[in-house]
């Protein structure tokens, strides 16, 4: 467990922020500043964690390790107001930004879980797959050590990689909810409970992660173009319509190079 002498102001008070604040507390480290636009969110995060609250980017200290938690597309707003710290590491959560933005500063890192945060839910971080990068070997020493305190799945990989894994996520993740989402609607038109699939989508999910490609099953991987045809007539919504044959196709095609 690392000392809690080492110092971690968070910016942000979000899903990630929310989460990430308690349980770095947990490993030891001593959470000195909630950085927060948000009042009323920040206040309840630093005193969850015992930390100072404040709304100003300037009073950040240059020691210790520094964590960009907000929006994606608020990172570089918030690295162009911190001063070009020395000695501070600067840590951004991001999947998808490459760590160039964090160019300014000495010692810089990136630390992305692989999962999606809420903070209604709680995380256990220990079985969270934890993607680092660090600018520097000395960099890379502490980012390290606070992943590894974090989680026991930590890997080192560089920008372009995490991008290309990030993507993967937004299709494994991200656009299967949004089709529970489109299918949720259907069944209410019809007065049926979306809760019934419940062990088909937990059966499906360990499937696709013990064998995605054995795992296909359906009437697209069967050709049975009487029940796609069938399926698409009970279809009002032209965007059901259009994702329906699209991933058709799409699984049609990769059926016939198996």
């Amino acid at each position: 467990m690392p000392s809690t002498n080492i110092a971690v102001t968070i910016i942000g008070s979000g899903n990630v922020a929310y989460q990430l604040a308690p349980a770095l507390k947990n490993c030891g480290y001593f959470i000195e500043n909630i950085v927060a636009r948000n009042t009323k969110t920040g206040k309840a995060l630093a005193k969850k964690v015992g930390a100072k609250y404040t709304n100003s980017i300037s009073e950040i200290k240059d020691a210790g390790i520094v964590i960009i938690a907000v929006k994606d597309d608020a990172i570089a707003d918030v690295v162009k107001q911190l001063p070009p710290l020395k000695k501070a590491m600067v840590i951004h959560t991001s999947g998808a930004t490459d760590i160039d933005v964090l160019s300014k500063f000495k010692h810089s890192g990136v630390l992305w879980q692989v999962q999606t945060i809420q903070a209604r839910s709680k995380v256990d971080f220990k079985k969270v797959p934890l993607i680092i990068e660090a600018n520097n070997s000395v960099s890379k020493k502490q980012l390290k050590q606070l992943a590894n305190s974090l989680s026991n799945l930590v890997y080192e990989l560089n920008s372009e990689q995490r991008r290309v894994l990030h993507l993967g996520a937004v299709f494994v993740n991200n656009f299967p909810n949004h089709l529970y989402v489109l299918v949720e609607e259907l069944l209410k038109k019809h007065k049926l409970p979306f809760e019934i699939y419940a062990p088909l989508i937990l059966s499906t999910a360990q499937n696709g992660i013990d064998n995605p490609r054995q795992a296909q099953t359906g009437p697209a991987n069967r050709n049975d173009k009487k029940t796609m045809s069938n399926h698409l007539a009970l279809l009002d919504d032209k965007t059901m319509k259009k994702i329906y044959k699209l991933l058709s196709e799409s699984i049609s095609s990769k059926n016939l190079k198996i």
